[in-house]
């Protein structure tokens, strides 16, 4: 039997955000078009309405907790309407209650609302990282010399990378690990590495040691030991050329069968492609992400399926 849903993403304001269709490309990453049928869109309003078979509530609420850019799930149901006074009440962006829909009365319960109180508590400039300096190990919070990424983003990247939970995980451009950190936190086996030596004694407590301090042009790793990269290479203009010669590299440490993902600078494109024109790793998937203001960057999948 198949219940009602309606899934409302992030919104897009002052030309930053999500996209409706990058929004409900992370959604059926998580959940399958077996399980999913969309009953009715409104890109707009950045929210569909779905049925779901073989999913309770609480099985879709723990699925949707996994989600960067899904603000809320309600489930609907549905009864003739009889004339009577309907109760309900307005939230930060949808009503939760009986709703009158023309002959019909809706009962809309929500059922998941993202915890922004928690995203927040886990943006970089919040987050305890412990770095060396000096000679000696701190623990920093709020650091800015280097940017690190939203955990918005960080669950998309990750999402939209569709492991099946046995990979090992490298992600050769660590910085502050917010994209390891949600891998971790996922139960997957990680490694990290950053040119930074600043960066080691974070980095070694988050992964358990599991970690190096090495230039990504010359990583110190076997041919083919890792099932999927996924990282974000630096965005300054400086060091473009070096992760362009990184390619090479990332290349002959991922499985043949493996995946990379990369979430880059928009003008990095055209040479991204360019490098991976000259392997049997070919684009699967490509989404524009605003980011910080004007800033536009991808996301790109690579593999060989």
């Amino acid at each position: 039997m198949s219940e009602s849903y309606q899934v409302f993403f992030r919104t897009t304001r002052g030309g930053r955000g999500i996209e409706y269709e990058t929004a409900k490309a992370e959604f059926f990453s998580v959940f399958s078009l077996q399980q999913v049928e969309i009953t009715k869109e409104y890109p707009a309003r950045t929210r569909m309405d779905i049925r779901v078979q073989g999913l309770d509530t609480e099985e879709i609420s723990h699925r949707a907790r996994m989600l960067g850019y899904t603000h809320g799930i309600l489930h609907v149901h549905c009864e003739p309407y009889n004339n009577e006074e309907l109760q309900f009440r307005y939230t930060e962006r949808w009503v939760v209650g009986w709703t009158r829909k023309g002959n019909n009365k809706l009962l809309l319960t929500e059922i998941y609302r993202q915890d922004i109180e928690e995203l927040q508590e886990s943006y970089p400039d919040r987050r305890i990282f412990l770095i060396e300096k000096d000679g000696q190990t701190r623990a920093v919070k709020g650091r800015r010399r280097k940017r690190g990424l939203s955990p918005t983003d960080v669950k998309f990247i990750v999402n939209i990378a569709q492991l099946q939970g046995h990979e090992v995980i490298l992600d050769p451009f660590a910085g502050l690990g917010g994209i390891l950190r949600e891998c971790i936190n996922r139960g997957h086996s990680v490694f990290g590495g950053d040119i930074d030596l600043l960066l080691r004694p974070g980095l070694a407590q988050l992964t358990n040691n599991r970690c190096v301090i090495s230039d990504a042009r010359k990583l110190p790793f076997k041919d083919s030991l890792f099932n999927a990269i996924i990282t974000e290479p630096p965005f300054n203009t400086r060091y473009r050329q070096a992760v362009l010669d990184s390619i090479p590299e990332i290349l002959r440490i991922t499985h043949p069968e493996g995946k990379i993902v990369l979430l880059i600078a928009q003008d990095m494109y055209n040479q991204i492609m360019d490098c991976f024109s000259k392997t049997l790793f070919r684009l699967d998937r490509d989404f524009t992400l605003r980011r910080h203001g004007k800033l536009i960057s991808r996301v790109l999948v690579f593999s060989k399926n």
